[in-house]
């Protein structure tokens, strides 16, 4: 149950997507400065979607599948 909610997360995709653009940036020899706003783009997504989800269960409409 805890897996398969894990997959279904956007915020845990949004982290590997993260972590896969850091070492293929890494290994591409892609400028430091492009790919650390990449990854402070996805750090501002998942923490949007944090306060999104937050503001769900506070308001009692939290759905739990």
């Amino acid at each position: 149950m805890v897996l398969m909610s894990l997959v279904r997360s956007r915020k845990f995709w949004l982290a590997v997507f993260g972590v896969i653009t850091a070492v293929v940036s890494h290994y591409l020899q892609i400028p430091q400065d492009i790919w650390i706003a990449i990854e402070a783009l996805v750090l501002v997504l998942i923490s949007t979607i944090a306060l999104e989800d937050a503001a769900l269960k506070r308001s009692g409409s939290f759905k739990v599948e």
